[in-house]
C-alpha cells in the first residue's frame, strides 16, 4: 500500500522529494490543463447551457488563463457581468437603474423589439420578481472544476511528467 499524503501536506512533501524538472513538468501540466479547461468552457459547456448566455459573445470571449510562474494557472473571466451569469442574482438584489435600462434597451433593439425602452422596463421588472439566471446562475466554472478534477488535470500533468522522465 502506498503512502497517504493530505492536500495540506502535499506542497511540502512534493517540494522536497520531487526533482526540479518534475516540479516544472507538473506546473506545465497545470497550465496546459487550464488552457484546455478554457477550451472546454468555450466549445462545450457554454453551448450546452440552457438558457444560452450569449448575446454578443463577450461572456464566452472573457474566459482566459492567468499563468502563475512556478505554481500553475488560474481560469478567470474578466467580463464584469460574468459573476452575475456564473452565480445568478437573487430577486431582492436586482436594482433597476439608468445603466440597466439602457443595456436592456440595447439588447432589445438588437433582438428586433419595436419599443426597446418599454421592453427593457418589462424585463427589469421581471428580473426583480424572479432574479437573474435562476438565482443560482449557470455554474459553468463548477461544471468545469468537476471535470478538471476527474480527468483533465490528471491527463495533462501525467503527460508532462512522462515527457520530463524521458528527457533525463
Amino acid at each position: 500500500m502506498g503512502t497517504r499524503i493530505t492536500l495540506k501536506d502535499a506542497a511540502e512533501e512534493f517540494g522536497t522529494k520531487l526533482p526540479k524538472r518534475m516540479k516544472e513538468a507538473a506546473v506545465r501540466g497545470l497550465i496546459s490543463a487550464a488552457h484546455r479547461g478554457v477550451a472546454v468552457i468555450k466549445a462545450e459547456l457554454i453551448p450546452a447551457a440552457v438558457p444560452q448566455p450569449v448575446d454578443r459573445g463577450t461572456y464566452r470571449a472573457g474566459w482566459n488563463v492567468i499563468e502563475i510562474p512556478g505554481v500553475g494557472a488560474v481560469i478567470h473571466n474578466s467580463e464584469p457581468h460574468a459573476a452575475h451569469i456564473e452565480f445568478g442574482v437573487r430577486a431582492a438584489s436586482v436594482k433597476i437603474g439608468r445603466a440597466m435600462i439602457q443595456a436592456l434597451a440595447e439588447w432589445a433593439k438588437r433582438h428586433g423589439f419595436e419599443e426597446p425602452e418599454r421592453a427593457a422596463w418589462a424585463i427589469a421588472k421581471r428580473m426583480q420578481e424572479r432574479g437573474i439566471w435562476g438565482q443560482r446562475g449557470l455554474g459553468i466554472l463548477t461544471l468545469l472544476n468537476d471535470r478538471l478534477r476527474r480527468e483533465i488535470i490528471r491527463e495533462e500533468v501525467t503527460r508532462e511528467m512522462n515527457a520530463a522522465k524521458g528527457r533525463r
